[in-house]
């Protein structure tokens, strides 16, 4: 198994593995919109790719911001399902968190599971004062600082790019 960073050719397989890990379209049709607007930008973006070139999961990092302060959205993160529960998804995140430090890069907000992504280092947002533009239970709604004292008087809501409202 290999992970790296997406190349041009991988969409196909990109759209793949997101369709098999949510038995739907709507997250490869995110991925797919994003590469496509400019205010996301920058992606990082990492895949999962076995030894005879499946690629097998998938992950992407995007621009959004808390008010007008950059930040990064973690989203969609996805394995196909024979794959799961070996441990890609949480190399795929581990690498592109690694890739988006060294860029950088400030903090990174997930919506996902509370028992999950605290081990990757991400708390809740709202005990920084960061809060999402939709409900969602506030033990989901999760970011991580990238460097120390990266959310010191960062407060507000998350901005979200187009393409998250329009699929």
């Amino acid at each position: 198994m290999q992970i790296r960073t997406e190349i041009f050719k991988d969409a196909a397989g990109i759209r793949l593995v997101h369709q098999a890990a949510f038995g739907q379209r709507t997250e490869a049709d995110l991925v797919e919109a994003l590469r496509e607007d400019e205010a996301s930008l920058p992606h990082y973006s990492r895949v999962a790719v076995t030894d005879k070139g499946e690629i097998v999961g998938h992950v992407l990092l995007s621009r959004i911001y808390i008010e007008d302060i950059p930040s990064l959205a973690l989203a969609p993160v996805g394995v196909k399902p024979h794959w799961q529960r070996k441990g890609i998804g949480s190399e795929l995140i581990r690498q592109v968190i690694e890739e988006a430090r060294e860029a950088g890069e400030s903090h990174i907000v997930v919506l996902g599971h509370d028992s999950y992504y605290p081990q990757f280092g991400f708390e809740r947002a709202v005990d920084y004062g960061i809060e999402a533009p939709f409900p969602v239970p506030v033990d989901f709604f999760l970011i991580m600082p990238l460097e120390r004292q990266a959310l010191k008087g960062i407060r507000g809501i998350v901005r979200y790019s187009k393409p998250f409202s329009t699929v």
